[in-house]
């Protein structure tokens, strides 16, 4: 599964190899770890409603100083998997100039409006959570998007504009901007 990077979540980690007296182990062995998260001034919350990962190995060609760079780019990776009540994705290696079967995509509340999650039909029957944090009203959830897939808010929906690689709003709801 070829997956697009449009957009990580808050909350970053890193798991060395456990022999430290290798000068490299922070690197050669290294993986680094992404999920949605709140912060609330300088604390990370983990308010996790559906906990969930993206995994990069250090053969993956994700470079950990500088993760915005992994934005726009396409990974090969093993698809969404379930493991010890968490989903799990690993982005196993970047290609070039392939077409992308899915989207990494994060929306937060500060940006994207208010998401019911509990409502049904909040998105559409393709979107796959990978990593979703809620706290009252504020959330972030880490989403895989297909094509054609869509989430619902209060501002209306939003989809994956493929030639720019970002989130757009497609549908405005009725009275949400006025």
């Amino acid at each position: 599964m070829y997956i697009r990077v449009v957009s990580f979540g808050t909350n970053w980690w890193a798991m060395h190899s456990p022999d430290t007296s290798d000068p490299f182990c922070f690197r050669r062995r290294a993986a680094w770890f992404n999920a949605a998260a709140l912060m609330s001034g300088r604390r990370l919350h983990h308010s996790a409603i559906f906990p969930g990962q993206v995994r990069f190995n250090s053969t993956s060609g994700f470079d950990p100083e500088s993760p915005l760079r992994a934005v726009g780019k396409t990974f090969l990776c093993s698809g969404p998997s379930q493991f010890a009540g968490r989903m799990h994705l690993l982005f196993e290696r970047r290609t070039t100039e392939m077409a992308p079967d899915a989207y990494l995509v994060t929306l937060k509340s500060t940006e994207h409006g208010e998401i019911q999650f509990a409502k049904p039909g909040w998105k559409s029957s393709g979107v796959r959570p990978i990593s979703i944090s809620l706290r009252s009203e504020k959330y972030e959830a880490m989403l895989l998007f297909g094509d054609q897939d869509w989430v619902e808010s209060d501002l209306g929906r939003w989809q994956v504009d493929q030639s720019r690689c970002r989130i757009r709003l497609s549908e405005v709801a009725t009275g949400a901007l006025q």
